[in-house]
């Protein structure tokens, strides 16, 4: 653990090895519920699902709400404004990658670039939304 660094500040990483089919069933229980694989253990083990609005389609649906094609790229915390604050510091990694890879394949948002400081993905409305 990194100096100073307290047990709750690191996300310990856990491997699980499945074969082939339970990782298919897991992903189609995971779709089920409208959660990743990992949120859909978490939510299995501990009982709790992250607050639903945060989802990747939750973020897109706002996301075209509250900009236009013509505005500068925009990031999860504009997206959210206030209400990031309540999603966990620890999952909001995890929250972007999940909203990084859902656009793939989104007719609307698209990845615009990183910050100027590198620490969070940009992204803009795709014209013609």
């Amino acid at each position: 653990m990194a100096q100073g660094a307290e047990r709750g500040d690191r996300m310990p990483i856990l491997k699980l090895s499945l074969t082939q089919e339970q990782e298919d069933k897991l992903t189609e229980l995971a779709k089920n519920e409208k959660l990743s694989p990992q949120d859909y253990i978490r939510y299995r083990i501990f009982g709790v699902k992250s607050p639903s609005k945060f989802t990747p389609e939750e973020a897109e649906r706002r996301a075209l709400e509250r900009f236009t094609t013509n505005d500068e790229p925009f990031t999860l915390p504009d997206i959210y404004q206030e209400e990031w604050s309540e999603l966990n510091s620890r999952m909001t990694g995890v929250f972007g990658k999940r909203f990084f890879n859902y656009l793939k394949t989104s007719d609307f948002v698209e990845y615009a670039g990183m910050t100027q400081d590198g620490r969070r993905a940009t992204y803009r409305l795709k014209k013609g939304q």
